[in-house]
């Protein structure tokens, strides 16, 4: 449904990492022949270019990105001097007959990883140029070669073979580790979008359903000449809970996206389940059944957000509960108060829930849709999310049901969720 896309600030992370990797890796590798042709060659009559390509390696790059906050520049900077250090290397080296001539290749994936398709272009282009360049010397009989004359060459070839064995294995396995860890993180950002979405279809949808029946009563009650106030009062209160879960929303998103934190406050139990219980009553009473409700004396007040426990958790737990109870049912809620936890339980007597069901409730890619007793439709989208959002709150959620009633233990299903109380 939606295109995963990087923010600008992931990117910008990811590719500053991959600066960072390439550029310490091009100052080692060029340091390592630095000591080698001054200590183990013994040839000094290059120091010149190889000491200044390093120190510019080494200061030219830092520079721009932490001064002059120029990522762009910097990363160009960095491959162009890294490329230019092992050019003249393999100059130095034999041109075409370099031990590590095969180092050419890394220069487009440098270039790509730090800009992109753009920078493997170039990268494909100065590759392409420097072997023109290497030919051109071997027929002209111009190459300088140090190792060839000074060292063993043998011994140079198998070195940078396994080195950039190495450097290869390990250069792909933190990409391939970087790229499977953000395309995690785009996946999650992409089911808190699709669960944003999943609350606005779900709430939002059952919200309007109330409004309906309630605006039919008015209608009745205005052909009848009945007062309409208290139909008109559900309605009233059914728009401000519809604009309270659209604010809700935004500012979960803000709090997915690490924008904001979770708005907890202390919230009374009570003042929530009456406020549910009145939601629900407009379902309930079409279908015939009576909502029980029974409330500890305790003092239950719980940091929470009130319009998502409210209308996400609570009002989708009672919905279901007289969804998938039959005609004439009773519907037991129940609240009360342990040590540290105010434990609220939905129990219904009504269809109940296979096991297989029951064990992928709350699973967001399993198909757990099914019609209430009277047809009613779901998206089954409901209890994934009312997981998660108790998670938030730092509550819980356990689910037991029975399609057929036993010993100690009626037909129908029960839910239990339990939300720490404030200090």
């Amino acid at each position: 449904m939606f295109e995963l896309k990087e923010t600008a600030e992931e990117a910008q992370q990811k590719r500053l990492f991959y600066l960072k990797m390439i550029y310490f890796v091009s100052l080692a590798m060029s340091a390592v022949y630095l000591f080698k042709f001054n200590f183990e060659y013994r040839v000094s009559d290059y120091n010149p270019g190889l000491f200044s390509f390093w120190i510019g390696t080494a200061l030219v790059p830092p520079i721009i990105l932490y001064r002059l906050k120029n990522y762009k520049i910097a990363a160009l900077s960095c491959a162009l001097l890294a490329t230019a250090v092992l050019v003249y290397l393999l100059y130095l080296s034999g041109g075409v007959a370099a031990p590590g001539i095969f180092w050419l290749a890394i220069v487009p994936f440098g270039f790509g990883v730090l800009l992109n398709t753009s920078g493997a272009f170039i990268g494909y282009t100065i590759v392409f140029a420097t072997m023109v360049w290497f030919w051109i010397l071997k027929l002209q009989g111009g190459s300088v070669n140090i190792i060839a004359t000074y060292g063993d060459y043998d011994f140079e070839k198998s070195f940078n073979v396994c080195t950039f064995l190495i450097f290869a294995g390990i250069t792909t396995h933190l990409y391939l580790k970087g790229e499977q860890k953000y395309t995690k993180r785009l996946q999650e950002k992409h089911w808190d979008v699709e669960n944003l979405l999943r609350v606005l279809l779900h709430d939002v949808a059952n919200t309007l359903s109330s409004m309906t029946y309630n605006l039919i009563k008015a209608r009745e009650d205005q052909e009848q000449e009945a007062p309409m106030g208290q139909q008109l009062d559900k309605m009233e209160r059914a728009v401000s809970d519809i604009n309270n879960l659209l604010h809700q929303v935004r500012h979960l998103k803000s709090v997915k996206d690490g924008k904001a934190s979770m708005p907890l406050n202390p919230i009374s139990i009570a003042i929530v389940l009456n406020e549910v219980m009145e939601k629900s009553e407009t379902l309930a009473t079409q279908k015939g059944i009576k909502i029980a409700l029974d409330l500890s004396r305790d003092k239950m007040i719980v940091n929470s957000e009130k319009t998502i426990l409210n209308n996400v958790v609570l009002a989708n737990l009672l919905s279901n509960a007289v969804k998938f109870s039959l005609p004439g049912d009773r519907i037991d809620l129940r609240a009360y108060a342990t040590e540290s936890m105010a434990v609220i339980e939905i129990q219904d007597y009504g269809i109940g829930m296979p096991e297989n069901l029951l064990n992928k409730i709350f699973h967001l890619d399993a198909a757990t849709t099914r019609e209430g007793t009277q047809g009613e439709k779901g998206t089954g989208y409901g209890m994934p999310l009312v997981k998660e959002y108790l998670t938030m709150m730092g509550g819980s959620i356990v689910i037991t049901s029975q399609e057929e009633a036993v010993p100690h233990h009626p037909r129908g299903t029960k839910v239990v969720v339990k939300i720490p109380l404030t200090v």
